[in-house]
């Protein structure tokens, strides 16, 4: 099977959550287990594969728990910065999971400059800085948050969340082509 696909697969299977009460329908894990299998059946001297291997064996331990434990629950006094251990648990394994995409990249990037596919290397390039950026924007702001009226701070996360969820499709949309451009270098 196509590595690319499995990859696909594995982080869609993490973008979907569907709960029944607490237990997670569609658990984490197990597509980041699909993410590292597919890793670990592809050349490992792509720039980046030793992190991306290494990352997805961590989340894939990590979220293990998140089956079981639901999501934070939220607040009936407005918006606060949770520090109850659920939530700073959910904090983390999404930081790993934004180190596992940045590995993911350069892997990426690296198999398609190995394959001549310039075009396609810049494109990966770029949704990588815009990738990043917004993350990395998103958690900066958090604490900030706190000083901010309710009414400000409530849509203004709305707005980030949907930027996240839209850079995380564009992720799955781009590593979909290289599940294509994978096809077309290797024969079916």
């Amino acid at each position: 099977m196509n590595p690319f696909y499995r990859i696909f697969g594995g982080l869609l299977l993490v973008l979907i959550d569907i709960h029944l009460g607490q237990i997670e329908i569609l658990a984490d894990f197990i597509g980041y287990l699909m993410v590292l299998s597919s890793l670990n059946g592809m050349d490992g001297n792509l720039k980046g594969m030793k992190g991306a291997r290494t990352t997805a064996l961590i989340i894939s331990m990590l979220a293990i728990p998140l089956a079981f434990i639901g999501q934070p629950t939220g607040t009936t006094m407005g918006v606060s910065i949770s520090t109850d251990l659920v939530t700073i648990y959910h904090q983390f394994t999404t930081i790993v999971h934004l180190i596992l995409a940045y590995f993911l990249f350069y892997v990426f990037m690296d198999w398609s400059r190995k394959e001549g596919k310039e075009e396609l290397r810049k494109r990966t390039h770029k949704l990588f800085q815009f990738y990043l950026g917004a993350h990395i924007l998103y958690f900066v702001l958090i604490p900030f948050s706190i000083n901010i009226p309710e009414n400000v701070t409530i849509p203004l996360f709305i707005l980030g969340l949907g930027a996240l969820l839209i850079m995380e499709i564009a992720f799955l949309v781009l590593i979909r082509t290289y599940h294509k451009e994978h096809q077309n270098i290797v024969p079916i």
